[in-house]
């Protein structure tokens, strides 16, 4: 079990019951959230469970605070697991289809640069140990991009082929990589689509699957499995059939 967790995107949703899957006796953790309120919260119900805990308020785009926060959290308790779980998401509707687009930049900002922003100051530091563990929230829409929410899904898609790419580097030097990639989980971003939610969990069976995932240090953490193969398999359709399917979710 990793004594020293850092998580981003803690104040809510996965990340959130991330944090109290790890809360316990002998584990620190790191959590970075931009909602004090929430986070604080979660950082409390962590402490109940015996886990010492230091938050950070911050913005993920931010990448000199995140860059401080992050090493100085390492300083006094060298990280074992990263999570990066921050990420927003944008659903385009009928009647505001340019939406998705205009909020494209700030989707990539929050789901990719926030994630560069979250490894860069400890990925070397964890190479150089020779352990631990790097957990990226990817997506099932890396894998069959869902039409009403493009950038959300580009997005993820990045993060996929980067944790993948990532995980291959770091082999070697004795550092697991793996990309997370939940279907639909009970969260408030998942609230903002009003599609269908076939296979639909809570944060915190998403949560220890995820847990239980990196403790096997998988390549893909993939769920619902049935989702997850219906994803790989639309991969070999026609487009257009593919399409169809796609606009069924919407």
């Amino acid at each position: 079990m990793p004594k020293s967790v850092l998580i981003t995107g803690a104040s809510s949703g996965i990340g959130r019951a991330l944090a109290l899957e790890y809360a316990a006796s002998g584990v620190t953790l790191g959590l970075i959230g931009r909602d004090k309120n929430r986070l604080e919260d979660a950082a409390e119900l962590a402490r109940a469970r015996g886990a010492a805990v230091s938050t950070g308020t911050l913005d993920v785009r931010d990448a000199d605070a995140m860059s401080a926060f992050l090493l100085a959290f390492d300083d006094e308790a060298p990280v074992d697991c990263v999570i990066a779980s921050a990420g927003v998401t944008s659903v385009t509707r009928k009647e505001a289809e340019a939406a998705d687009l205009l909020r494209a930049k700030e989707i990539f900002d929050v789901n990719v640069g926030g994630v560069m922003n979250t490894l860069a100051p400890l990925a070397p530091r964890m190479r150089r140990r020779r352990a631990g563990q790097i957990g990226i929230l990817s997506s099932l829409a890396a894998f069959a991009p869902v039409p009403n929410a493009a950038a959300y899904s580009a997005s993820k898609a990045a993060l996929l082929s980067f944790s993948l790419a990532l995980r291959a580097l770091y082999r070697a030097d004795g550092v697991s990589v793996s990309a997370i990639c939940p279907g639909f989980v009970d969260t408030p971003m998942t609230s903002l689509y009003a599609g269908r939610k076939p296979g639909l969990i809570t944060a915190e069976e998403a949560a220890h699957r995820i847990r239980r995932g990196l403790e096997r240090r998988k390549a893909i953490i993939a769920f619902p499995l049935s989702l997850y193969f219906g994803a790989r398999a639309q991969e070999w359709l026609p487009l257009a059939l593919r399409d169809r399917i796609m606009l069924a979710f919407r």
